[in-house]
């Protein structure tokens, strides 16, 4: 059975090129962060309720690359062709039958995040951290 993917961009504000990754897949009582970034920009994409995700090398997703590449974008969101079709023909695919999930798809240079949510994600800017740590001297016990 081979999917033909139909994607289109999600703006996100931030431009990818070649240098944009996925760093970091979180999932917690906040929902599912993803920490992407490029030589530009680092961002939290956060998909406050999902029904699944998973993540995979580049090369397992041939059949994206006419469609979602770097130079393009590094958000799409997923109309057909993509893991919830293929989830769909399972016949214990439960949360697809009963929520007709949104299908998203983050790509990074090598990993790149399946997500199937209940609505569009927040991206955000990660700040960078400006702490540095410095020693203390060490007081003497007799101040």
């Amino acid at each position: 059975m081979i999917y033909e993917p139909k994607v289109s961009i999600v703006e996100t504000g931030f431009v990818s090129d070649r240098t944009t990754t996925v760093e970091e897949v979180k999932l917690s009582e906040n929902g599912l962060d993803i920490i992407v970034e490029s030589k530009e920009w680092t961002v939290k994409v956060n998909f406050d309720a999902i029904y699944g995700f998973r993540v995979l090398d580049e090369g397992d997703l041939g059949e994206f690359w006419s469609e979602c590449n770097l130079m393009k974008g590094w958000c799409f969101k997923v109309f057909s062709g993509g893991w919830s079709e293929l989830e769909k023909t399972r016949e214990h695919f439960v949360s697809g039958k009963l929520y007709d999930p949104l299908e998203f798809l983050i790509i990074g240079l090598n990993e790149c995040v399946s997500v199937l949510a209940h609505d569009l994600p927040v991206v955000s800017v990660v700040q960078p951290s400006n702490k540095q740590i410095h020693p203390t001297p060490n007081s003497s016990a007799a101040d």
